[in-house]
């Protein structure tokens, strides 16, 4: 293998696999370089930021670990760099805002998902993090700290996505992490997807529970009928279902927000299969009774991704939901307009600042957003460089260019070395969707072949800039060919023209595609 190749394939494995300390290790005196792309940023799971200093942010990615900005966004510096890159949750101790608690183990439980292993925790803005427990808990949905004593904690345990394990549901420890305890539990399939708490008396507090199993070809939400809302009056030490008006069926993921100012408003989002039962829900009697308020199509999209409601911090008639775009409302759910159209979609994490409420950060699949006038226009951080490269190619040309596909940030190249370093403007792209496999034509370095999720391939043609689509597609009498998310691709070693592409069957085309 060429040099060249060998050390990008090196750095592109161990960089999926590995902190930067095992990096070091693994490849010795081998430098690793940043040549972009920052044409995009990349999944974000999680936002918190410091209420009395709001330009002290921290952000949660789904691949790139933990940052940190105290300029508002100016510059974000990486904080988390030689632990867990997945993360779930992120919370800043409001009341001493030098303490944060993560949760690793990132919660939108995409069939591209890393796992977590478990809480942390730095009492010095991010300098050093002490690893506090639940190592077994692979996902963390939710940490909420008890608004007059610290050390109290209450942890959402998503747990393990592909298979059961009983290291999930609501976890309480009371002396900073060191000892935890298990307060609510159904079995070994059922997680705990969200929790809040009743500002006024903390005492009560709000779990949702999920039930649920990704397989290869299938995800099962609902999985065996036990997810469900659960109240709490005595800090967690009984539960009680609360299920009044909700749909009488099988549940599946459910977000809940209690209004800050207000704890008999509550919102929760909830997941079945009809139609008529599924949507957002508003209880007026701290959950007593629910009453549905709306279905609309960004307040039920792929809930096992979007599942995140906000309340406002102020008025309790206001929320903000998360999904394929943000929705608002601001008359307790009679009516919904969306976010900024011009936002990068697939929103996962929303806050609200609690002295100025139209002051909004988002984040999405593609990076952090930020609004003055409650999501009606967005700023985006340009410099949160956590974008994910399913996998990486290169080709023979000298300088070399790299190739690669990005996570709901399309397929891209551009040269390895450039005089004056490498600009956005370098960066060139073949097609867009979920990039995964990308790479050149062995011969014809013209050519470029690109995926997208499902099965989309397609043919790129640098000389031209058209892309052909090369997806084989059943006849009438074969049965429906089951792509994976990520389709593999191969080009054979002795035909340069010849391509393999597997759905439940291998495909194999001499022609590039055509046939």
């Amino acid at each position: 293998m060429p040099k060249h190749l060998l050390s990008i394939a090196l750095v592109c494995t161990a960089g999926s696999l590995f902190s930067q300390p095992q990096m070091d290790r693994i490849l010795g005196n081998i430098q690793a370089r940043q040549i972009g792309p920052a044409t995009t940023s990349g999944r974000i799971s999680a936002i918190d930021a410091v209420h009395r200093s709001p330009e002290i942010i921290y952000v949660g990615t789904a691949g790139g670990g933990v940052w940190k900005t105290v300029s508002g966004g100016a510059v974000f510096l990486p904080v988390f760099d030689d632990y867990c890159q997945s993360i779930g949750k992120v919370t800043i101790d409001q009341n001493h805002p030098d303490t944060v608690w993560v949760g690793a183990g990132e919660p939108w439980v995409r069939n591209s998902v890393s796992v977590g292993d478990g809480i942390y925790r730095t009492t010095n803005g991010g300098k050093a993090w002490e690893h506090v427990g639940l190592k077994n808990t692979e996902r963390i949905s939710d940490i909420l700290i008890h608004p007059s004593s610290p050390n109290t904690v209450f942890v959402a345990a998503q747990g393990a996505l592909w298979n059961p394990n009983p290291e999930r549901g609501v976890f309480k420890t009371s002396d900073g992490g060191k000892t935890w305890e298990k307060i609510l539990y159904i079995d070994e399939h059922t997680g705990a997807a969200d929790l809040d708490i009743d500002p006024q008396n903390p005492d009560i507090l709000y779990a949702t529970l999920w039930s649920h199993r990704r397989y290869p070809d299938f995800f099962d939400s609902g999985l065996n009928g036990n997810s469900g809302v659960y109240k709490s009056t005595d800090g967690g030490k009984s539960w009680n279902k609360i299920h009044q008006g909700l749909p009488k069926e099988t549940l599946g993921r459910m977000a809940i927000a209690v209004a800050p100012g207000n704890g008999n408003v509550i919102y929760l989002s909830v997941e079945c299969k009809s139609k008529e039962g599924k949507g957002i829900n508003l209880s007026t009697d701290q959950g007593a009774s629910w009453a549905k308020v709306t279905n609309e199509f960004n307040a039920t999209v792929r809930p096992f991704y979007f599942s995140h409601l906000v309340a406002d911090p102020k008025n309790d008639s206001i929320v903000m939901k998360a999904g394929l775009a943000m929705i608002v409302s601001e008359n307790r759910g009679k009516s919904w307009r969306p976010m900024n159209q011009a936002v990068h979609s697939d929103v996962h994490a929303i806050w609200i600042d609690p002295n100025n409420t139209k002051h909004v950060i988002i984040g999405t699949d593609g990076g952090v957003y930020e609004s003055f006038d409650r999501g009606s226009s967005f700023k985006m951080f340009m410099n949160l460089p956590v974008g994910q490269f399913y996998h990486v190619g290169v080709d023979m040309e000298i300088p070399f260019n790299v190739y690669g596909g990005l996570q709901d940030n399309g397929s891209w190249y551009a040269p390895s070395r450039k005089p004056g370093g490498i600009a956005n403007s370098d960066w060139k792209t073949t097609f867009g969707g979920d990039g995964f496999w990308s790479f050149p034509h062995p011969s014809n370095h013209n050519i470029v072949f690109a995926e997208y999720q499902g099965g989309n391939l397609v043919r790129f043609d640098k000389k031209t800039g058209l892309a052909k689509e090369i997806r084989p597609f059943p006849s009438e009498s074969e049965p429906k060919f089951r792509f994976n998310w990520n389709a593999p691709i191969h080009i054979s070693p002795n035909n340069p023209n010849r391509l393999y592409f597997g759905s439940q069957f291998l495909f194999m085309s001499e022609d590039m595609g055509d046939s």
